[in-house]
């Protein structure tokens, strides 16, 4: 019954060019993320900046979420990253950022900060108030940004006296950064929020509302895309579906065959897509497993339209009919 048919054909190369339409846009919304982040030096665009007299140290790594990050900034330029819960990472140009297995002082630096590194022994070294930081990165965007004047520190300056010490909290979810705030606030009240200044990009072209208005026509025209097609496909398939039942067939069997080829169109699309943009070497932002997020969501969206439209055609003819 799995016959490659025309339709079928088409089927997958009308997938393909969904997929790759897809592929496309996250990647341009991912690099647009990027650019906003190089900008803003290194934070998103809902960071949220704190003022506290104490060390709070403890009570910030006592957070139990994830995917989020918290820096102490010392001065423009010198900044600890206290907290890295998740992949986060700057653009590396060279060398390699921190790990979680990292126990003495390292450092990546910009790009533009190198003049300021010494060597000591075969190693790179750069100092700030009299503590050493070995050089463990050069970070930086193949164009100039404002990150190419900063340097990350992965333990805390001893001793350091600072009657307001800047902290920053900043993940990819909104939401996080809103738990987090309120959640050290309510523990500490001597911290206190103040509002942030945007940067770069995020400040000279503020258009947030445009942006999540394209984001949701993106959406809105993919889904349409499915509707039509999946729609344009069945009724080719209609007259296959008929003379089956006239066969003899379960209607409960055809049905499952319906799903099963739709099952095999979708996946075979996304695979040949996968395929095209690792054999030509596309440059992307989406991981392997956003690829098949992508697919199994093409694949329960026209799954869903069949079945509507399946039960649309029992409900208003009782039978499959021409």
């Amino acid at each position: 019954m799995f016959t490659i048919r025309r339709k079928d054909i088409a089927f997958i190369f009308i997938f393909i060019c969904l997929y790759s339409l897809c592929y496309c846009f996250l990647t341009y919304t991912g690099k647009q993320e990027e650019y906003h982040e190089l900008s803003n030096e290194l934070y998103t665009n809902h960071h949220a900046v704190l003022i506290t007299k104490r060390d709070n140290s403890e009570l910030i790594k006592q957070i139990s979420k994830s995917n989020y990050r918290v820096f102490l900034e010392y001065n423009n330029s010198y900044r600890l990253l206290l907290e890295n819960k998740g992949n986060w990472s700057p653009p590396i140009l060279s060398g390699s950022f921190f790990t979680k297995n990292d126990v003495e002082n390292k450092a990546v630096v910009g790009k533009e900060m190198q003049k300021y590194i010494e060597e000591i022994k075969g190693k790179k070294y750069i100092s700030f108030e009299g503590e050493n930081y070995e050089v463990s990165g050069i970070m930086g965007a193949s164009f100039a940004s404002s990150i190419d004047y900063l340097i990350l520190l992965n333990n805390p300056i001893k001793n350091h006296k600072d009657d307001n010490t800047k902290i920053i909290i900043d993940s990819d979810n909104k939401s996080i950064v809103t738990d987090i705030t309120n959640n050290l606030i309510e523990k500490d009240p001597t911290i206190s929020l103040i509002k942030s200044a945007q940067k770069g990009l995020s400040r000279t072209a503020n258009i947030p509302y445009i942006y999540k208005l394209l984001i949701f026509e993106f959406y809105l025209l993919m889904l349409i895309s499915i509707i039509t097609f999946i729609r344009y496909w069945y009724e080719k398939e209609k007259k296959t579906i008929y003379v089956l039942f006239l066969l003899g067939i379960p209607k409960n069997r055809i049905n499952i065959h319906l799903f099963l080829k739709i099952l095999l169109n979708v996946v075979v699309s996304g695979a040949l897509t996968v395929s095209i943009f690792l054999i030509f070497g596309f440059e992307s932002t989406i991981s392997f497993k956003q690829m098949i997020l992508i697919i199994i969501l093409f694949l329960f969206s026209a799954w869903t339209f069949i079945g509507i439209f399946l039960w649309s055609n029992n409900s208003n003819r009782g039978v499959v009919t021409k």
